[in-house]
């Protein structure tokens, strides 16, 4: 997983070095709404069986393993190539805490999360199509627990007439502090133009 990262960060810098200084369409100030799915199943697998085991097993793309969640965020440019992203989200769910061997294990609780994350794209809004890498910092709060993670991920952009976009996003959650769990994420959402940076 640390390859993956660096190798995300060197293809961020890359493409932040060659990015044109002319003709820019950069993002304005956007909205946005989104349905999410927190998978710890597969993370779990991910991690003690292999990927291998996982891809062959065909359980990982399965919607009962996946809790559902609701998601706003705003995102607003930084130039062509970079966005920053805000998401505040809720979801209810069930996750075994292992370093907190008294805690509850049975009955869903109210999750929230909060994470920043600049989206890197590899081409500009002009497009209409645009996919992105992702990076940044999160934290969360289940019961009385609060965890950090690092999300990195990758993610598709449609753009509507500069107006709203569709928005689809893949990340896996590294977790930081001992409370936090691995995970996989998933969200679709919508986000509308509200104002010019």
């Amino acid at each position: 997983m640390k390859r993956i990262l660096v190798g995300m960060l060197l293809l961020m810098l890359v493409c932040s070095a060659n990015a044109q200084t002319g003709n820019l369409h950069t993002k304005g100030k956007n909205f946005g709404v989104q349905f999410t799915l927190h998978d710890y199943i597969t993370a779990d697998e991910l991690d003690s069986k292999g990927t291998s085991f996982v891809i062959s097993s065909k359980q990982w793309k399965k919607l009962s393993r996946m809790r559902p969640g609701i998601a706003v965020s705003y995102s607003e440019g930084l130039n062509d190539h970079f966005d920053y992203n805000v998401r505040l989200g809720y979801s209810f769910l069930e996750y075994t805490l292992s370093n907190q061997p008294f805690a509850p294990k049975t009955g869903a609780k109210s999750y929230f999360e909060a994470d920043a994350s600049i989206f890197m794209k590899l081409v500009s809004d002009a497009h209409k199509l645009s996919p992105f890498l992702s990076l940044g910092a999160g934290a969360a709060k289940y019961s009385v627990y609060y965890s950090a993670y690092i999300p990195t991920g990758l993610g598709l952009q449609y753009n509507f007439f500069d107006q709203a976009y569709f928005i689809a996003q893949s990340q896996y959650r590294i977790p930081v502090t001992s409370n936090a769990k691995g995970n996989l994420f998933y969200s679709f959402g919508i986000m509308a133009n509200i104002g010019k940076n």
